[in-house]
């Protein structure tokens, strides 16, 4: 009060100073809170390194930039926290800590606040440097960098930009330290609740206790969208972990009921951890059914573990979610282990006895044949048989044929055949999903495999020197042709690929205009006019240019 009084405050000043005194202005900005919370922060966020860009509401401007201050002084406390675990870690948790140290280290955070007159005056009664912030705001297109999900621009500090009209996708994490209410506070959380590739929906941490707010613009929101009947979506933070712990002990029981112990696996070290961490993986993959369910699990851990803090759960329990986590992202990785590489290397070896190079009909190039006749499949059977993690390998091949294929089909359209026999395979095995069917399944994807092998090489036996002349020929062949067409389309094939070439390279990121795009369309019209077979009628030449440019189009539309 003396210093109130001291001042001799004019009404007007005295009525402003009520107003924030009101507002527990200085409350909320004294220098031990926003410490505190800026210490909690760095601790939340360092923990929640692998899931996006986090944005901090301040109070006001002058708060903004103090709170980033007081997060750079925790972040390196944190930085050199994590060298020190560096040096008494095991080798799979140093590699984890390895990753979060870049992470840290890489990480840029900036202050966004709208110019004011004199602000550099305002921030200097505070012991504040508003140049260095503004310099970087007016330099640099901070929106772009941080609506990239590649950048490290990863943290933003703000009090009244970029909360509504500012759609970021990875944005993952909004922490709250400003009283927000109805519209502004729907708008703000909005911001991370935008759903993108691998983010289902985004986390709010309140600092300034938001929820009644938030529980009333919910009412008013779905009392206009449904009568107000939803139920209340704020959950307490006991609810929270109390359910943490029920999805650990639902998950182990899973994992027992298949024959694994989660303990074992927690409590295991080094190889013996890998080891186990793969008997696990394998035993979730038995049948699409078991996969998923355990997924669902892991998923929902993951998802509740991003809202609790890191004092929250009990190491013991930790341990226990992060073994879980491993267990799911074993199921997501490719692997590339020696007992599965063992066995390709083996299998490879028995299918290479049966290649054998012969000469093209009219002896122009050599061709790579399979002769899948004579290939020991008993042989095979009883390789795969022998392996201890069936489940994991029957993955691995169908992953690596799934990836292959979807770089064919990319390449040539009229390879889908190819994948419909991949997704037939495929469906009849989820569809039985026993002991006796994964060998047939199997043996069908090593013959899917090896038939992909011959058609990979088929542009050098079709006398082509790319597949992208392949598909070319492939896109404009059509049934009931002479060889003399067929030659004649080779032909055609190869130049109108050097032409749309040609004419692309000369034109400025071509599917960008209309007049450009035309003229591509018209080239491969002229071209298909003049050199195709006489044989295609008018009907014939109008679909296939079509379907040639639609095929252009997708394939080189980033060509500049």
């Amino acid at each position: 009060m003396d210093a109130i009084e001291a001042a001799d405050l004019d009404p007007s000043q005295q009525e402003k100073l009520e107003r924030e005194f009101a507002k527990e202005i200085h409350v909320l900005t004294a220098e031990k809170r926003l410490k505190s919370i800026a210490k909690d922060f760095v601790g939340h966020y360092s923990d929640l390194w692998t899931s996006g860009k986090a944005m901090f509401v301040c109070l006001n401007k002058v708060t903004c930039v103090r709170m980033y201050n007081y997060v750079q002084e925790y972040w390196q406390d944190e930085i050199e926290v994590v060298r020190a675990k560096l040096k008494t870690a095991t080798q799979q948790e140093a590699q984890e800590l390895e990753r979060k140290l870049r992470w840290m280290e890489e990480t840029e955070m900036a202050v966004v606040i709208s110019q004011e007159q004199n602000e550099i005056q305002t921030f200097k009664k505070w012991g504040l440097d508003i140049l260095p912030h503004r310099e970087k705001m007016e330099k640099r297109e901070l929106d772009k960098e941080f609506k990239d999900s590649s950048s490290n621009l990863r943290v933003v500090f703000v009090c009244a930009m970029w909360l509504t009209g500012f759609d970021v996708k990875c944005l993952s994490c909004l922490y709250l330290d400003k009283p927000l209410k109805a519209h502004t506070l729907m708008q703000t959380i909005a911001r991370a609740n935008r759903v993108s590739e691998g983010k289902s929906n985004g986390l709010i941490v309140d600092y300034v206790g938001i929820v009644k707010a938030l529980r009333k613009a919910l009412a008013d929101y779905t009392a206009n969208v449904d009568g107000g009947n939803r139920a209340d979506p704020t959950v307490d933070k006991a609810e929270l972990i109390a359910r943490i712990y029920e999805v650990i002990g639902a998950a182990s029981d899973y994992l027992a009921q298949h024959d694994f112990s989660l303990k074992a696996l927690v409590e295991a070290t080094d190889f013996k951890k890998l080891s186990l961490l793969q008997d696990a993986a394998n035993a979730m993959c038995e049948t699409l059914e078991i996969k998923k369910t355990f997924q669902t699990y892991a998923m929902e851990l993951n998802r509740l573990m991003k809202y609790a803090d890191r004092d929250d759960v009990d190491p013991a329990t930790r341990a226990y979610k992060n073994a879980i986590i491993a267990i799911y992202d074993e199921l997501q990785k490719k692997r590339k282990h020696a007992d599965n590489t063992d066995l390709m290397v083996q299998i490879n070896g028995i299918v290479n006895e049966y290649i054998h190079i012969e000469g093209q009909g009219d002896g122009l190039v050599p061709s790579r044949q399979f002769d899948i006749s004579k290939i020991d499949f008993d042989l095979l059977r009883r390789e795969f048989a022998r392996a201890k993690k069936k489940n994991l390998v029957m993955k691995d091949l169908e992953d690596l044929i799934a990836s292959r294929l979807e770089r064919m089909v990319a390449a040539n359209p009229m390879r889908i055949n190819y994948y419909e026999r991949y997704q037939t395979i495929i469906d009849n095995y989820n569809a039985e999903q026993d002991a006796a069917t994964i060998e047939k399944t199997f043996m069908d994807l090593m013959d899917l495999a090896s038939d992909l092998d011959s058609e990979e090489q088929r542009y050098v036996r079709e006398g082509f020197t790319s597949e992208e002349e392949l598909s070319l020929y492939d896109l404009l062949f059509r049934d009931n042709l002479s060889k003399q067409d067929i030659k004649k389309l080779k032909e055609v094939a190869v130049d109108l690929l050097a032409k749309i070439k040609a004419k692309i390279a000369e034109l400025d990121h071509w599917t960008d205009k209309q007049e450009t795009k035309a003229a591509v369309d018209n080239l491969i019209r002229d071209v298909l006019w003049k050199e195709l077979p006489t044989s295609y009628d008018e009907i014939q030449v109008s679909e296939f240019r079509s379907r040639i440019y639609e095929y252009v189009y997708t394939r080189y539309k980033e060509v500049a």
